[in-house]
């Protein structure tokens, strides 16, 4: 029986075992609809697979999409919660039809090529629409083979990467690859395809000279490159960077190949460009790009002077999504895993770094192209939607620098040569997969387990947790003698010790005073009162109200009611309200009146490792 790694380097086993076994741990981990933009590819995976490759070709009532996998989303509910524990028990047997079809209202934002999304599709069509498979089995399949493929292609680059091997081995296995990868998306074939055109391009710059089978693989290259997402196209100046014309044996080698790769760009990119981002659904972008371009044009320095500052203020930040995030950020990473990842990527340099290097040209290619990868999709953000002229780019996560960032890694390598490299390796393998270790377990406690972040993070546990937080954007008439405010609150943890409000005092008589009383609900008992000048309070900001800590508070429902003070008679505070009813466990009441609204509020647990140290220290106790 042969040994399955036989005949592979470590980078090459380090890639195909962390993504085969990581990776489908977490396609069940991640909850449905909990990756990026997951919903609207599961829409163009969905129209693909009835052979409607344009997105959006036909109107949702000829093309009816499954409901079951919008309402069963989590990104559906107003508030995010773990999963429930019987989620799978309760829905796993579900068909694709079981909650009906939706026929209206529903467009896809995906509008990349259809490529990208053709494991998934081909998922749905066979195992559902042939087999009519349950829905869950059929998503949970389109995500594997979505993940499959990605391997592939990761494989594939750093097993004919020249250099730089432990480099891009990790760079394949960064949690956020590996998150996306295991989620219905167009990004992990995007990102596999720009990891193999480097690998490629690179393998082939290293020879010293070339021929016309180099020359058709590089332009093959291309054109794969061409099918991922559109920033990933400024690749495709590397190879005119770093290999030099005299390295062809043919004649006019150099220009053909950079007409070739010109012709398939216009065609690919631009044809496609043209074809599909005008059925685009709402929120592809709203910017104005001719109206920003000649914003730019008058304005070149005042441009410059935004991507400096967004690169200055945002990079460091850009870097630590890259490396390790959860969708939507709605949950944080653990903080050891960028320590624990960043570490090993040094290590992976330093091991690559013993051994041969590449050539100045090359390096000089790999900057030059990582800075106009990061300037060309910084530009693309700010004409599509961005306002014109702002002085800022909106819309930039780390995540859209996958396919740029290892450039930047790649020319680092051999910048100092090393001798220790069986060292370098093992602290490389041992740290990486800490990070994903701890990257993986911060994603469960978060999915799944009420309070889960508390286990990683220091303080309080606060709940809910908002999917749109936008406190300032509606509030409550001006607390007053005639107008009171009561929220019912039932915590779903235990420990409650403070409730948080978000309060605008800016039109409130300074000298009045706000009464804040916390009460349980049935008994009566009164946990806080709190009472405050409407001076020192906040003008559209967080206001506390701290009691004791209650140990049986998961099993109660609290009342919160925002008074004027017995003999105040001054206008108080506005107090921030949700725009929808968003906090199903409880009713609140204006004057007494119940509203289709709830307050903006949070209230804090110990839980957690808080919670682990004051039983350590009281004896057991909490």
């Amino acid at each position: 029986m042969r040994f399955p790694f036989r005949g592979m380097t470590g980078p090459e086993i380090l890639t195909l075992s962390t993504l085969l076994v990581l990776g489908p741990l977490l396609c069940l981990a991640i909850p449905l609809g909990a990756g990026w933009d997951e919903e609207t590819h599961v829409i163009r995976a969905w129209e693909i697979a009835s052979l409607h490759f344009i997105p959006n070709e036909l109107p949702r009532n000829e093309l009816p999409f499954p409901a079951i996998f919008w309402d069963l989303s989590y990104r559906r509910p107003f508030l995010i919660r773990p999963v429930e524990p019987d989620f799978w028990s309760a829905n796993a047997e579900l068909p694709i039809g079981a909650f009906g079809y939706i026929y209206s209202g529903l467009e896809t934002r995906s509008v990349y090529s259809p490529p990208l999304l053709l494991p998934h599709a081909l998922v749905i069509r066979y195992l559902g629409h042939s087999l009519e498979l349950p829905a869950l089995p059929v998503f949970y399949a389109a995500r594997l083979l979505g993940l499959l493929s990605y391997t592939f292609l990761a494989w594939l680059a750093v097993r004919i990467a020249p250099f730089g091997k432990w480099t891009l081995a990790l760079v394949a296995i960064a949690p956020t690859a590996v998150f996306q990868a295991s989620t219905v998306s167009a990004d992990p074939i995007s990102n596999g395809l720009g990891l193999l055109f480097v690998a490629g391009t690179l393998s082939i710059a290293v020879r010293p000279s070339l021929g016309w089978r180099e020359w058709g693989v590089l332009l093959l290259l291309a054109a794969a490159l061409f099918v991922a997402k559109p920033n990933s196209a400024l690749l495709a100046l590397l190879p005119f960077l770093a290999i030099r014309p005299t390295q062809f044996q043919m004649k006019r080698g150099y220009a053909l190949l950079a007409m070739g790769t010109l012709l398939l760009g216009l065609i690919e990119v631009g044809g496609w460009t043209l074809l599909a981002y005008p059925r685009a659904g709402i929120g592809v972008g709203e910017g104005e790009p001719i109206g920003q371009l000649a914003y730019i044009a008058s304005h070149p320095l005042a441009f410059f002077v935004t991507i400096l500052t967004n690169l200055v203020q945002n990079g460091f930040s850009y870097l630590g999504q890259w490396m390790a995030e959860f969708g939507y950020e709605y949950w944080s990473v653990p903080f050891p895993t960028y320590l624990l990842f960043s570490s090993a990527l040094v290590a992976a340099i330093t091991a690559d770094s013993s051994r041969a290097w590449p050539s100045s040209r090359i390096r000089a290619g790999l900057w030059l192209v990582f800075g106009i990868g990061v300037i060309g999709t910084l530009l693309s953000l700010y004409l599509v939607v961005t306002p014109v002229g702002a002085g800022e780019i909106l819309g930039i996560q780390g995540r859209y620098f996958a396919a740029i960032i290892p450039l930047a890694l790649f020319a680092v390598v051999g910048a100092r040569s090393f001798s220790r490299r069986p060292e370098a390796v093992r602290l490389a393998v041992g740290l990486a997969v800490a990070a994903l270790a701890v990257y993986g377990s911060g994603l469960l406690l978060s999915y799944h387990v009420p309070c889960g972040s508390a286990f990683y993070e220091p303080g309080l546990c606060y709940q809910p947790v908002y999917k749109n937080w936008a406190p300032d954007a509606r509030y409550s008439p001006a607390i007053s003698s005639s107008m009171s405010l009561a929220q019912q609150i039932a915590p779903e943890c235990d420990g409650a010790t403070e409730i948080v409000v978000w309060v605008d005092s800016s039109r409130a008589a300074g000298d009045g005073v706000t009464e804040f009383v916390l009460s349980e609900s049935g008994t009566g008992r009164e946990l806080a009162r709190q009472s405050a000048r409407n001076s020192m309070l906040p003008t559209g900001d967080r206001y506390s109200i701290g009691f004791e800590a209650d140990w049986q508070s998961a099993s109660k429902v609290y009342w919160l009611r925002i008074q004027t003070a017995a003999g105040s008679n001054s206008i108080g505070p506005r107090i921030g309200y949700t725009l929808q009813p968003e906090y199903e466990a409880g009713q609140l009441f204006e004057a007494g009146k119940p509203m289709d609204v709830d307050l903006v509020f949070k209230y804090g647990c110990i839980s957690g490792i808080e919670k682990l140290f004051r039983q350590a220290t009281r004896g057991g106790r909490p």
